[in-house]
């Protein structure tokens, strides 16, 4: 028998609720200023934040973040290895409105399954990704 639909499990908004207030927390304790995107398995925000004081552009980058780590459904900054040597694919990429290769873009598995994905941006790279890894950690 055929199939012709997908079941496809995204996170729940109170799910990245949840997250959103964890990154900025882990923020806070860093004394930086963030924005962050939550998307879920369409690429659509399920939730954005951006905290008071955090750079205007933050906005736009966290959910690129987001949105790059789910289209590949790997961390943002395996981008920057994996293009290291291949500058043709590197441009096209980058012709691409929503790719960064910024950290800070992690996808959100649960149950080997990915449901989303996070992206922090307004700190260094090593911040954005903390705040993520503590936001995804948030749900465990």
């Amino acid at each position: 028998m055929t199939t012709y639909v997908t079941n496809q499990t995204n996170l729940t908004t109170n799910a990245a609720i949840q997250m959103g207030m964890a990154a900025i927390d882990r923020a806070q304790s860093l004394n930086i200023h963030i924005s962050m995107t939550i998307v879920d398995t369409t690429g659509n925000p399920l939730a954005s934040l951006r905290m008071n004081g955090s750079p205007l552009i933050s906005v736009n980058v966290a959910e690129n973040k987001a949105y790059t780590a789910l289209s590949f459904r790997c961390p943002t900054r395996d981008w920057q290895t994996r293009l290291a040597d291949k500058p043709t694919v590197l441009a096209a990429l980058q012709s691409e409105a929503k790719f960064t290769y910024l950290g800070g873009g992690l996808p959100i598995v649960i149950n080997h399954e990915v449901v989303g994905a996070i992206g922090v941006s307004g700190g260094s790279e090593d911040q954005d990704i903390d705040c993520a890894q503590h936001a995804i950690q948030a749900l465990r």
